[in-house]
């Protein structure tokens, strides 16, 4: 399998993952308010920690580059 043909096969598993959790997470706001609060904080700290790895390792980029100038 080469690059080119690699994205054909996946993209669309991809997408329909997508598809099918935002159904089963519109499924559960709806079927229960205590699910809805669980599935919230579960997004919620997943986007915080991405946040927090995403500046890291901007950090570690800058320091890097800092000390391979040198």
């Amino acid at each position: 399998m080469t690059t080119t043909t690699a994205p054909k096969s996946w993209v669309p598993v991809v997408a329909w993952t997508q598809v099918a959790l935002g159904l089963a997470g519109v499924a559960a706001v709806l079927g229960s308010p205590v699910a809805a609060v669980l599935v919230g904080t579960a997004v919620a700290l997943i986007a915080l920690a991405h946040r927090a790895l995403r500046r890291a390792s901007a950090g570690l980029d800058r320091i890097l580059a800092e000390e391979l100038d040198r």
